[in-house]
């Protein structure tokens, strides 16, 4: 019987702990460092040998982010478009993540790079669902050049940065 106890005791202090250790709950606010990836099957069209219009639909996942962050484990998708003139870019669009619990998370992108180059990206929080709903806050991020694709016409993608939340 006391066995029976202690082994019991045990199986709850263990399932405690584990429980605890890997169900962080979500800070209201907080700030961290960001790692993704993505692909992207971009539409392209040559206006002549200078310019170039781009529409982007790109979807992924985040890598990393802080267990108690609002992107913990998110897959995302976003659209978008950008003109480039004599390789330079501009651009702008919108994402949204998909956290682990189906809650939504939503920003606007403005975006700006070179191609085959650096790329850097602003994304500001602009709302949400569930337990993000009203969520504020930004996103910086750069692109990580250099990345082969694996199939031709097929863009993928390593983004790095930090970003900053805050939840109403």
């Amino acid at each position: 019987m006391i066995k029976t106890f202690m082994a019991f005791i045990c199986a709850l202090l263990f399932f405690i702990t584990v429980g605890s250790a890997t169900g962080a709950e979500m800070a209201k606010e907080g700030k961290g460092n960001y790692r993704s990836g993505k692909t992207n099957t971009p539409i392209m069209i040559a206006m002549g040998k200078e310019r170039v219009q781009m529409n982007f639909n790109e979807i992924g996942v985040v890598v990393s982010a802080p267990e108690n962050s609002p992107l913990h484990n998110a897959s995302f998708i976003d659209i978008g478009t950008l003109h480039a003139i004599k390789g330079k870019w501009e651009g702008t669009g919108f994402a949204e993540w998909t956290r682990p619990n189906g809650d939504k998370v939503y920003a606007t992108i403005e975006l700006e790079g070179v191609f085959g180059g650096p790329a850097k990206s602003v994304l500001k929080f602009v709302g949400g669902t569930g337990t993000c709903t009203g969520i504020e806050g930004t996103l910086e991020i750069e692109g990580i050049p250099g990345i082969k694709p694996a199939k031709k016409g097929v863009f993928h993608g390593i983004s790095v940065g930090t970003f900053n939340w805050k939840i109403p």
